[in-house]
């Protein structure tokens, strides 16, 4: 907008045609403009064109006032970085005082710089507490009067990498604490809501969810997640919908509904395809699509995608999180091997015919996995208990497989995939035993198989009866002489069975006549 200045200096008897031109950039000095009334006297008019013009004063360069500004900022803030710097050599415990007081400081100095001081105590306080395991303090730190002020002076997205980055921490120093994680997780919750932070909230009881997850407390963690799963959606937030449904995934996996399980997978996999995945992530997800393949028994399928996530963790240099993806592949080729060995049931093998081309002398290819150069960093006791399931597989020998179980307890009890498929393994190897046992016997004692296989007596004898039951042979168990009675797989009549089909056909034709028959005659009547 330009302001017309000589439109309000006029003489009220001048024409407007001849007033002085409108300069249409930076104003000049304003006598310029003013024009003379036609009364006035000449000297005044000398005066005024004797005016000498106001020399212009250039602004400040914003460079040199923000340097200006950050050195004094860092002039005024050296106390504080002396401090936080004298922590680096003090224990836990004693730098816990040093950097509550840089967060408690009288002085309140929130600056960029300030700000920037305080952020890294309260990373610093969060590990000392860890590491000096005072759990109520940990609990307390980001709610407390020990951040209150940081938070009331720190923007939203400040409070919120703040509170992200310290939960993350206590998680990483502190994994099998996991009621303390969850207490942390509740009263940053309260917080949030007590704050209106609805985004922060969500993503902590995203978290919530995966914690109440690693502590088996299934049905509260589907509670939360069905909860927060309304709210996403409504919102779409994508990346968190593909965490929340990958979470999903993994509590209706505990809770053996594979079908819910693969449901939630593939809202995961939907709502990824619409984003960018991070590495991490896709791994986790082609992690939980290899361990929903495994439970349906296609042992190839899970394998590549074990393959895959294994491959792409080894990319991010995350031996932590690869190691079991190792080791789930190592048991997609020990349950694929010995099940084509042991020419075990359809039903097992989800429907694959077994071969007679499988040996013992195949078995031991699996422990060749670790032997390549990408995997020599991954040895140890993890791939030690592998290699020995595998070789108890190979000898197909319960014995060593429960001493193995016992040995490589921590190693193999903890992950709940491979702790239900090693039943599964077991269950196929004693049944193939059993069966080998008692091959050549129409009638033996029970007790005498419980000796020849090492097992005891209660175990071996209700094994044989679900066997039975699931007519993998045929036989009765005598409990009064404790024997068990094998009879001969006979022959099945096909004439007797189409018989059958042919009288049951015959039924129904005369069951549709008649009431074909008895509709008419309601009519006629």
């Amino acid at each position: 907008h330009v302001f017309d200045i000589d439109k309000f200096f006029r003489h009220p008897f001048q024409s407007s045609n001849t007033r002085a031109p409108v300069f249409r950039t930076a104003f000049p000095p304003l006598h310029t403009h003013l024009r003379p009334y036609p009364n006035m006297p000449a000297d005044e008019t000398t005066a005024m064109e004797g005016i000498e013009p106001t020399t212009p004063i250039d602004p400040p360069n914003p460079a040199t006032t923000s340097s200006s500004s950050d050195e004094n900022e860092d002039e005024l803030c050296s106390d504080l970085s002396n401090l936080l710097d004298s922590t680096s050599s003090l224990s836990p415990a004693e730098s816990i005082p040093i950097l509550t007081s840089i967060l408690l400081e009288p002085q309140n100095r929130y600056g960029p710089v300030a700000t920037s001081l305080k952020e890294r105590s309260i990373y610093a306080l969060a590990r000392a507490y860890c590491a000096s395991h005072q759990t109520s303090q940990v609990v307390s730190l980001l709610t407390g009067d020990t951040c209150r002020t940081f938070f009331s002076h720190a923007t939203k997205a400040k409070c919120a990498k703040v509170v992200r980055a310290v939960l993350d921490a206590v998680c990483t120093l502190s994994p099998s604490e996991l009621e303390l994680q969850s207490q942390i997780c509740e009263n940053i919750i309260a917080w949030c809501v007590t704050e209106k932070r609805s985004f922060l909230r969500q993503r902590v009881e995203a978290k919530l969810a995966s914690i109440l997850f690693g502590r088996n407390d299934y049905k509260a963690a589907l509670r939360l997640i069905n909860k927060l799963l309304g709210e996403l959606k409504k919102l779409d937030d994508k990346q968190l919908l593909v965490e929340t449904h990958l979470i999903e995934a993994r509590i209706h996996h505990g809770l053996r509904g594979i079908a819910k399980a693969k449901a939630a997978l593939t809202a995961s996999r939907t709502a990824a395809n619409a984003i960018y995945v991070a590495p991490s992530l896709q791994a986790e997800i082609d992690m939980m699509s290899g361990t929903l393949h495994c439970e349906e028994a296609d042992y190839d399928t899970a394998h590549s995608y074990f393959l895959e996530a294994f491959e792409q963790l080894d990319q991010l240099d995350d031996v932590e999180r690869a190691l079991p993806c190792l080791k789930y592949m190592m048991l997609c080729k020990i349950l694929d091997s010995l099940g084509k060995a042991l020419k075990i049931s359809a039903q097992t093998l989800g429907g694959k015919a077994a071969t007679n081309s499988y040996t013992n002398a195949d078995l031991p290819t699996v422990t060749n996995m670790i032997s390549s150069r990408k995997s020599v960093k991954y040895d140890g006791t993890d791939i030690e208990a592998m290699s020995a399931i595998a070789q108890a597989a190979t000898k197909r020998s319960l014995k060593q497989f429960d001493e193995t179980k016992n040995k490589y307890m921590k190693e193999l009890q903890d992950d709940l995939v491979i702790k239900h498929h090693l039943h599964i393994l077991q269950e196929q190897l004693l049944e193939s035993n059993l069966i080998r046992i008692i091959e050549p016997y129409s009638c033996v004692q029970i007790a005498h198989v419980a000796a020849l296989i090492q097992l005891p007596l209660p175990t071996v004898e209700k094994k044989l009866s679900q066997m039975i039951l699931d007519k993998k042979f045929q036989g009765i168990l005598d409990q009064g002489k404790g024997q068990l009675i094998v009879y001969e797989d006979s022959q099945t009549d096909l004439a007797m069975e189409k018989s059958l089909q042919v009288i049951e056909n015959i039924d129904q034709v005369v069951t549709s006549l008649f009431a074909r028959s008895r509709a008419l005659r309601t009519m006629m009547v």
